[in-house]
């Protein structure tokens, strides 16, 4: 039995005993395929695939009414990145030219091989997972600028147009913080979490803290969090605390959220007698504690006028120990952002200059940091679209708003590597990954990832890699 992601598959063939013959076949052949449909002619499979989403199609050519290839095009419009596998009795290649152009890859000639028609769901599978991972990362990827922009930085146009486009629902949301000493990986958290969060979340986690922003499609109550709190830090173990962020339903006032689930877990942690809870902003004895969380706060986000207005409004009550929190939990934020920490020892800050100096350093290097992410994000996110299509320092350095001279010198110095290096190295990983599947010619794998010169593509190859694509295969299949 061959295991791979589970799929749902539909059987587009207008005669009864082959159709029953193809679902024995997957059934007995494939345990992953845990949904199989049928269809006895075009319209039936058009409706189908509207109904049911599936992953892959097995589509005769030839059946009554709307033949397979008028359903293609129809299904192709309500699902897209569905995949379809040809079977017909005719080897005609008007057909084989017309599925091309709906960048339909399988064609199967009946009585289909056993050996031909696994071989061709493997590589349809192969596709799939791919195009999964790849749109999982897409995900991700916009899912941590959505969360940086809610918790520290004003929302712009973009941010609005793509948190519609992913949350169109949303009514309302709230931030909470969980700190620990030990944090589980991502997809244990993301795990623990989905088993407890009744509504759509995204989430970070970094070092000793996990951020989780809730987006729900209904008015949420702050009086129902703080069950979902308690059941919350019982899963992640009695040794962590969870801070809570009041609900709202304007997009722009999240970010008051993300500070008062930060403010809570701290008071959390400092007064240690519960272990979940909102911030207790009416406790006045705790209300220094609060302006030093108030202060760390802005010094993340990067405001420099902020931190050093909280700075001068709090100094004249500010304690030594106070002085001391604010210091160590700056390093503490900067190291978990892998930023430098100006200066060297806290002894060095005696004057309120120092400090006021101290606190600007830290948040423009916080700025700089935010500054980078953006740019190496947008950069990646542009590459990833354009290489193998090929492009110029020039062009890439025009979309991010940069000269082309002023655009090499920071991509070095963020990425480690000129352009030109970083690109070279992108076309050969993908090349890499395609000679693993032994699918396609290395002619077809050149053209594939950007090189029209197969003879050019090889010598590049060799140079990095000390050997020629064709030695590289080999040695890939004696494994």
């Amino acid at each position: 039995m061959i295991r791979r992601a589970k799929m749902r598959v539909l059987i587009a063939e207008d005669e009864l005993l082959e159709r029953k013959a193809m679902r024995k076949f997957l059934t007995e052949n494939f345990s992953d395929i845990n949904t199989i449909l049928e269809a006895a002619n075009g319209r039936e499979a058009i409706e189908k695939a509207e109904q049911s989403k599936p992953n892959i199609i097995f589509m005769d050519i030839k059946m009554p009414g709307i033949n397979g290839l008028e359903a293609i095009a129809e299904i192709q419009r309500i699902n897209p990145s569905c995949k379809f596998i040809l079977v017909s009795a005719y080897d005609s290649f008007d057909f084989a030219k017309q599925a091309m152009h709906y960048g339909v890859k399988e064609y199967i000639l009946k009585p289909g091989k056993k050996d031909e028609i696994v071989a061709s769901i493997l590589r349809v599978q192969r596709e799939i997972e791919y195009e999964r991972k790849q749109q999982d990362e897409k995900r991700d990827l916009i899912e941590e600028r959505l969360m940086a922009k809610l918790m520290h930085q004003p929302l712009d146009k973009d941010t609005y147009t793509i948190f519609k486009s992913y949350f169109p629902s949303f009514a309302s949301g709230f931030f909470l913080v969980i700190q620990m000493a030990e944090i589980p990986s991502k997809d244990v958290i993301q795990s623990k979490l989905s088993n407890h969060l009744r509504h759509r979340f995204m989430m970070d986690a970094q070092d000793e803290r996990i951020v989780c922003c809730t987006l729900a499609g209904v008015e949420l109550n702050n009086s129902d969090l703080l069950m979902q709190a308690r059941i919350i830090q019982m899963a992640f173990g009695e040794d962590c605390y969870v801070g809570l962020g009041y609900v709202y339903s304007a997009l722009d006032s999240l970010s008051k959220s993300y500070q008062e689930a930060l403010t809570a877990v701290y008071q959390l942690g400092k007064l240690n007698n519960r272990r979940y809870g909102f911030s207790d902003q009416s406790n006045a004895k705790h209300a220094q504690s609060d302006s030093v969380v108030q202060l760390l706060t802005e010094v993340e986000k990067g405001n420099e006028h902020e931190a050093i207005k909280l700075y001068k409004g709090n100094r004249k009550d500010f304690t030594s120990s106070q002085y001391e929190e604010v210091y160590f939990n700056i390093k503490r934020l900067m190291e978990e952002q892998k930023l430098a920490l100006p200066g060297s020892s806290i002894s060095e800050l005696e004057t309120d200059r120092d400090w006021q100096h101290f606190i600007a350093i830290c948040c423009l290097t916080f700025q700089e940091h935010y500054q980078s992410k953006r740019f190496m994000q947008k950069v990646t996110a542009y590459i990833e679209e354009h290489y193998k299509q090929g492009m110029t320092l020039e062009e890439i350095a025009e979309h991010v708003g940069l000269s082309a001279n002023y655009f090499s010198n920071v991509f070095k110095s963020v990425f480690g590597m000129t352009f030109i290096e970083y690109i070279t190295e992108r076309k050969l990983n993908e090349a890499k990954r395609l000679m693993t599947q032994n699918e396609y010619s290395l002619k077809e794998i050149s053209y594939m990832v950007g090189y029209h010169d197969p003879n050019y593509f090889s010598r590049v190859f060799k140079k990095h890699h000390q050997m020629s694509p064709k030695k590289f295969q080999e040695q890939i299949f004696k494994k």
